[in-house]
């Protein structure tokens, strides 16, 4: 099929003008030397190259139809945690079975694509195993899965796990969003073995000086009945509380409760370690580390409200479980305290459309209080956009959208975890006002508004800093439902508290006011990457980064040396993962003649999770297959697996026929045959004596 550029009502237009210009030529034009026949013959030449530049000027193009096939994706998901060379075949799973694994495989690849992945406490790309993550986190697998193979070719998945998790929430919910066959390969060791270990220690994250505070400890033993250990904590070298434990039966529990006094201010390693018992089969879950970090002062934190709103107790029970802080509530019209007796404000829906709270604002404004603003459906708009915090909405039509929070990966106020940024995309969508967002400069936006499908750039939480007043903004109502939700999914408030948490402690913290600035956490977890980012000011008080910042990491045995890389004003060092352990650093900037220091200390703490529970969940791998119309196997079955596979009727090749546009004007055939019709012509008239 054949289509122009241009309309085709110009090819009688194209052929008027080839005839009348050979008719010129040939009909009108005197020619006696000419033969009738050769007038003729040059006549139609002459008219059919014309016609032909003609129509090439219209831009014909040649319309085809490509048949293009796809082959349909298979999805292997590989368990690539600790769990997996703690059981008793991890010598079978390292060798023996990853062979046959990539053998057939390899086999599947002749008729399928092919794609691998590692499963940890991060998904990744490949197939060789070597069970190093720390923690599973199945769901986030198939969340991954979902979202990058949209609109492809999808046959089954394949996941190869002992189906232990013990990051993120539930994988059988998280597999039943696949709309594709889900195979399962059942790994691991279902049979109870000896074992003596810590399952669980609940603690405060920081205290006051100078009081007591609880621990929590959860002490499971099975088939180790009449056996007798000692349970032994030790900060630093000193044995701050022993207690002797007696096996009472095969499928012992038992809660150990106390106190311990905080001391010394700054942050704490503790040690909980269990002797061996004779039989055991691993002695890796024997140990356990928290940490607590011993404040000599707490801060006072205010919140205000316009009328009583879940929202209200999400946040102040998320700020009371940190001892850090004192928490008090008050509705706006019952407030007759200075505020000037607190840290940090928190505003909800203030200023509202019935009390602008003037007054209050006013002496929040004059003293530079940081207040953390959460916005609602009684905020008074203008009232609020005329306080400079960072952020102004223009609402319209008194409208509200519901949106899902995205995670910023440029923010840099302070750190969120990984399982937080994964644990985001999942939060149920709050309510913002409908209008137009305007954010200052000097704002950075940590979560992103959502609305359907389209990320936007719209704040939902951004924090604002300019002089020496600090703000935060959440521009939704319904934080209660994260709060929620947080628990519903992983049984903790873990995500919802760290957000409120980090919210806190940026707005409490004095800021420094020196020339260099360095600033990094206190506790990092072994598969977390230790970062620092630092700021050097001039005199003026202007960013530089000119100089070099170099810095030195050391424990009691090593040395590590590193250069900070410069990020647009600033500096920014990842210094990698370090070995559990505790951590001491010096950084150092020379500049104008003077050299200017820091020094800080961090622990990196162990992750002992994937050593607590070794007992394999096959029941979970069988829950899902079953709901995807699919079979779990064993790793004595490849030949079964396979042939499941390619007997499913439903995977399938794709056939597409793509239709193509060719260009006439890129067929040199085309060209050449006009050069040769006007070249005859021209050798016609040359042999008939014509010029």
């Amino acid at each position: 099929m054949v289509t122009t550029e241009y309309s085709l009502w110009f090819l009688p237009l194209c052929l008027l003008i080839a005839v009348l210009y050979a008719g010129l030529l040939y009909v009108k034009a005197n020619k006696p030397e000419l033969a009738l026949w050769v007038k003729r013959l040059a006549f139609f030449i002459r008219c059919t190259a014309v016609f032909l530049l003609l129509f090439l000027l219209l831009n014909p193009l040649i319309q085809t139809k490509q048949k293009e096939k796809e082959k349909p994706v298979l999805i292997v998901g590989l368990d690539n945690s600790e769990s997996m060379r703690l059981c008793k075949d991890s010598t079978f799973y390292a060798k023996e079975f990853q062979k046959k694994m990539k053998q057939s495989i390899e086999s599947l690849r002749n008729r399928y694509r092919v794609d691998t992945y590692l499963i940890g406490d991060s998904i990744q790309k490949g197939m060789d195993m070597d069970f190093s993550h720390k923690q599973t986190n199945l769901a986030s697998f198939f969340d991954m899965v979902q979202s990058s193979y949209i609109n492809k070719n999808v046959g089954a998945l394949v996941l190869i796990s002992d189906g232990i998790y013990n990051a993120g929430r539930n994988p059988l919910y998280a597999a039943n969003a696949i709309k594709y066959p889900v195979y399962t390969m059942a790994l691991g060791d279902t049979n109870v073995r000896k074992d003596l270990l810590i399952t669980k220690v609940n603690h405060n994250k920081s205290v006051y000086k100078d009081n007591f505070f609880p621990v929590e400890i959860l002490v499971k033993a099975h088939k180790l009945m009449h056996q007798q250990a000692l349970l032994r904590i030790k900060k630093s070298d000193e044995v701050v509380f022993e207690k002797q434990l007696r096996v009472t039966n095969n499928d012992y529990s038992e809660w150990v409760r106390l106190h311990l006094k905080a001391g010394e201010t700054g942050l704490h390693a503790y040690t909980i370690r269990i002797t061996p018992v004779e039989g055991e089969f691993t002695h890796a879950n024997n140990t356990a580390q928290f940490f607590i970090e011993v404040v000599d002062k707490k801060e006072k934190v205010v919140i205000l409200y316009h009328a009583p709103h879940p929202d209200v107790s999400a946040i102040s029970q998320s700020i009371a479980q940190n001892e850090t802080y004192e928490v008090e509530t008050y509705p706006i019209d019952k407030f007759n305290k200075a505020i000037d007796d607190y840290n940090v404000v928190v505003l909800h829906q203030l200023p509202s459309k019935n009390n602008p709270a003037k007054s209050l604002l006013d002496d929040i404004q004059k003293l530079h209080m940081p207040v953390f603003y959460v916005l609602g459906k009684n905020t008074h708009f203008p009232w609020l956009n005329s306080l400079q915090i960072g952020l102004q909405i223009i609402p319209q039509r008194e409208m509200y959208n519901d949106v899902y929070a995205v995670y910023n990966p440029n923010f840099t106020v302070f750190n969120l975890s990984s399982p937080s940024q994964l644990h985001l995309t999942d939060l149920p969508p709050v309510q913002v006002p409908y209008g137009n967002y305007q954010t200052a400069n000097s704002a950075q936006i940590l979560l992103y508004q959502k609305i359907g499908n389209i990320t936007t750039s719209y704040p939902l939480l951004l924090y604002n800093q300019q002089l020496d007043k600090k703000t935060a903004v959440f521009a939704g109502d319904g934080l209660w439902r994260w709060r929620n939700y947080n628990y519903l999914f992983a049984n903790n408030h873990d995500v919802f508290d760290e957000i409120i948490s980090n919210t806190m402690q940026y707005l409490a913290i004095k800021e420094d006011k020196g020339f260099f600035r360095v600033e990094s956490k206190n506790v990092y977890k072994e598969n977390d990457n230790v970062v620092f980012d630092a700021e050097l000011f001039n005199k003026n008080y202007e960013l530089i980064n000119d100089p070099e910042v170099s810095m030195l990491i050391a424990d009691k045995e090593n040395k590590y040396s590193y250069v900070f890389s410069r990020h647009l004003t600033s500096y920014h060092l990842d210094a990698g993962r370090f070995p559990p352990g505790d951590y001491h650093w010096k950084a150092w900037v020379k500049h104008g003649g003077e050299t200017y220091e820091k020094t800080g200390r961090f622990s990196v703490n162990k992750i002992q999770i994937e050593s607590i529970d070794l007992l394999a969940n096959h029941q979970l791998l069988a829950g899902i297959s079953a709901n995807s119309q699919a079979a779990m196997f064993y790793p004595n079955q490849w030949e079964e697996l396979e042939a499941a596979i390619k007997n499913n009727p439903e995977i399938k090749t794709r056939v597409y026929y793509n239709k193509k546009h060719t260009s006439l004007l890129n067929i040199y055939l085309l060209c050449l045959g006009i050069i040769l019709l006007l070249g005859t012509e021209w050798v016609l008239r040359k042999w008939s004596g014509a010029y």
